[in-house]
C-alpha cells in the first residue's frame, strides 16, 4: 500500500478532526461553485489519518474501486454532509465533544465556536489575510505595494501605474486566486477598482506586478513534536488572470526559495502557528525571490508533496478535472480507471455525480506520475 511521508495526524494530533470545506458564508473572494468545492473535500483524505468531513458524493462504490485500484488503503469516512445543515450540525457536535477542529478557513463564529479550533483561530485568519504579509516576513522579500482604505484611492493611484496587481486588503480570506485582479493596462485598472468597490471592500492593496522567472508553492510544516519540516515545493500554474490550475512537482528547487520560505515558517511559528503552510514565491527575471501570498493551511499540492517519494517518479503533477456533462460521467470514470491500471494516475478525490437525483457533472482530483513532465502532458490530453 501506497503510504505518505507524513500524516495530518502526526502534525495536529490524535484527537484532531478536518474540516477541508469553504465556510458556506458569503465571501466574494472564494469560489462559490458549491460542487467543485464539495469535491475538494475529500482531497486531503489519504493523508489523513483522522476523521475528514466529507461530501457524501466522494464516498460512492466507484471513489473505492479507484483507491483500490491505485493499491491507495480506502478509509470510510465516519463523518459526511449534504447540506449545509448537515455541515453546521457536525462542527457543532465535534466541539461538544471536545474534539480539535483542523480548518483551511475561519468559519463564522455562530457556526464554529472559537474555541475548537486548533491554534488561536483570531491568529490562523490573520495568518492568512492578504494585507498580514508586511507585518510578519522582512520588507525585502515582499514587492512594493500599498494598503490604503478605499476612499483614499484617488490620490493614491496617481503614483501607480499598470502593471499592477489588487487584493483586498482587509481580513477576507481568498482562495485559487480568487479576489487577485491583474491589471495590464488603465481599463483594467478601472475595472478592476469597480469590482472591488462593488463588493464593499473597505480596503485594498495595490502591488507591483513582478516579471516572473517562475512561480512555487513551498511548503513546510510545524508541530511541537515535529518541529518546523520542510515538505518540498512545486512550481504553480495559472491562467491569465491569476486563478490556480494545479502545480507540478520539480527535484531542483533553488536553495534562495528554501531558505525564505523557511524564514516565513519560522515567523508563522513564532506568532503560534501549528500545521501546514505553504508560499507562494516568485523568482524574478533578476534573480530576487518576492513572496505574493502566504497559506497558512493545507495547500492543493500537499497531497502530492506527501507521496512524491512513494510514487517513486521524478515528475508529479496535481490536477483537478470534471466531466463534460452527465452524459459523459460513464466515460469519463472508465478513462480515469485506465490511468490508474496504467500505473501513472493517483487518485485523491472521486465527486460521483450521478451520486444525485439531479445528476451532475463528475469530478477527479489526482496527482500523475512519469519520467518527464512531456509524457505527463500527453496523458493529460488524452483524458482532456
Amino acid at each position: 500500500m501506497l503510504k505518505p511521508k507524513l500524516t495530518l495526524r502526526q502534525i495536529y494530533g490524535d484527537n484532531a478532526v478536518y474540516t477541508p470545506r469553504t465556510p458556506y458564508s458569503d465571501n466574494p473572494w472564494m469560489m462559490d461553485d458549491c460542487h467543485k468545492l464539495d469535491a475538494l473535500t475529500s482531497r486531503e483524505v489519504a493523508i489523513a489519518d483522522i476523521p475528514v468531513l466529507v461530501h457524501r458524493a466522494t464516498q460512492t462504490a466507484k471513489a473505492k474501486k479507484l483507491h483500490d485500484l491505485a493499491g491507495l488503503a480506502w478509509i470510510e469516512q465516519p463523518y459526511t454532509y449534504e447540506t449545509q445543515e448537515e455541515y453546521l450540525a457536525q462542527l457543532d457536535a465535534w466541539c461538544t465533544e471536545g474534539k480539535t477542529i483542523v480548518c483551511q478557513y475561519l468559519h463564522d463564529a455562530e457556526d464554529m465556536n472559537r474555541n475548537c479550533y486548533w491554534m488561536d483561530a483570531a491568529k490562523f485568519n490573520e495568518l492568512n489575510t492578504k494585507a498580514y504579509i508586511d507585518h510578519l516576513i522582512d520588507s525585502k522579500y515582499v514587492p512594493s505595494r500599498l494598503n490604503i482604505e478605499l476612499y483614499k484611492l484617488s490620490d493614491a493611484m496617481k503614483n501607480w501605474k499598470p502593471p499592477v496587481v489588487l487584493k483586498p486588503g482587509d481580513d477576507s480570506p481568498t482562495s485559487g486566486g480568487y479576489g487577485v485582479i491583474i491589471c495590464q493596462n488603465q481599463d483594467e485598472l478601472t475595472e478592476g477598482l469597480r469590482q472591488f468597490r462593488m463588493n464593499g471592500t473597505e480596503s485594498i492593496i495595490i502591488e507591483e506586478l513582478l516579471q516572473a522567472k517562475d512561480n512555487y508553492s513551498c511548503q513546510f510544516v510545524y508541530s511541537e513534536a515535529l518541529g518546523i519540516q520542510y515538505l518540498g515545493a512545486s512550481k504553480q500554474m495559472t491562467d491569465d488572470n491569476g486563478i490556480y490550475e494545479g502545480n507540478v512537482i520539480v527535484e531542483k528547487v533553488p536553495e534562495k526559495v528554501i531558505e525564505v520560505g523557511r524564514h516565513i515558517m519560522e515567523r508563522g511559528v513564532a506568532e503560534g502557528f501549528v500545521g501546514v503552510a505553504g508560499f507562494d514565491l516568485i523568482v524574478t527575471e533578476a534573480g530576487d525571490v518576492q513572496a505574493i501570498d502566504l497559506n497558512f493551511r493545507q495547500n492543493g499540492s500537499t497531497s502530492m508533496l506527501m507521496f512524491h517519494e512513494a510514487l517513486g517518479k521524478p515528475v508529479n503533477k496535481f490536477a483537478s478535472y470534471a466531466s463534460k456533462g452527465v452524459e459523459e460521467n460513464a466515460s469519463f470514470f472508465q478513462t480515469i480507471e485506465q490511468f490508474i491500471k496504467q500505473g501513472v494516475l493517483l487518485p485523491l478525490s472521486f465527486y460521483d455525480g450521478d451520486y444525485f437525483e439531479n445528476k451532475v457533472a463528475s469530478r477527479f482530483i489526482g496527482i500523475w506520475y512519469a519520467d518527464t513532465l512531456q509524457e505527463i502532458e500527453q496523458l493529460e490530453q488524452q483524458l482532456l
